[in-house]
């Protein structure tokens, strides 16, 4: 409903922007004509799929798929992955863009994109050092969304672990119908 905006002589949102734009083949700049936005949107290449509680291996099947990144701390390092399932609902839902920053230090109680053994998922980071021990705990606990631990002495296993911060995320508002009904108790 773009002419919507345009008829009613409406400010687009940023988050159509990149939409837009890429239904036009244009970029974003061209879009705007030379008008001022106070961020400027960059993409961010898609990765790949990331359990939130789903079960489905990386089934991502676009090679060029890309996100936008609204954010003032762009820069080439950032990806993006598509969370698949809800254990981080209702801060992440299926199908959202999340998007990871691969060069900042992660700290306890960070949510972070981890892989290890071909497993790949989004958690939060919770270091216990008196215990010597890491874990990635979902926000929804269940028998399906479980959390995963690792000693902080298993040095062959964390030899085989790599995790990054989350720093964005993408609400796809199409996607999460059931995190809004579960909100409401339906």
């Amino acid at each position: 409903n773009v002419n919507r905006y345009i008829n009613e002589q409406r400010h687009i949102p940023n988050s159509l922007l990149p939409i837009i734009a890429r239904e036009l083949n244009i970029s974003v700049d061209e879009l705007l004509d030379g008008e001022l936005i106070e961020k400027k949107v960059r993409f961010v290449p898609v990765t790949g799929t990331a359990s939130c509680g789903g079960t489905e291996i990386n089934h991502l099947q676009d090679e060029n798929k890309q996100a936008y990144y609204n954010g003032d701390f762009w820069k080439q390092s950032l990806y993006c992955v598509i969370a698949n399932g809800d254990s981080m609902s209702p801060e992440i839902d299926d199908g959202d863009e999340v998007i990871i920053d691969p060069d900042v230090p992660c700290q306890h109680g960070d949510m972070v994109y981890y892989k290890i053994d071909g497993e790949s998922a989004i958690k939060v980071l919770a270091i216990d050092k008196e215990a010597h021990i890491m874990q990635f705990v979902p926000y929804n606990s269940s028998e399906t969304f479980k959390t995963k631990t690792i000693r902080l002495d298993d040095e062959e296993t964390i030899e085989r672990l790599t995790y990054h911060k989350v720093v964005s995320v993408n609400k796809l508002k199409f996607n999460n119908r059931a995190a809004r009904l579960k909100l409401i108790g339906r």
